[in-house]
């Protein structure tokens, strides 16, 4: 399935908004459609460098709202 996602690419960078596949459900895990995200303050102190990511490309807006489309228990 494809989904928007706001990707940091590198750091210091930009913020970027591309089309991302997203992999289904795996045990464990829910399917959420996002309705509304921002990126926070957190997510630019990364695009600055001023917090390490842990990987590249980086997806921000860890502050979401919305529906549970599907679960996996």
């Amino acid at each position: 399935m494809e989904t928007r996602a706001a990707l940091l690419k590198e750091v210091p960078g930009k913020w970027d908004v591309e089309t991302v596949e997203l992999d289904p459900p795996r045990d464990h895990e829910v399917l959420v459609r996002i309705v509304a995200a921002g990126l926070c303050h957190s997510d630019d102190h990364f695009s600055a460098g001023d917090i390490t990511v842990g990987h590249l490309p980086f997806a921000g807006g860890h502050e979401a709202a919305g529906v549970v489309e599907a679960a996996r228990p």
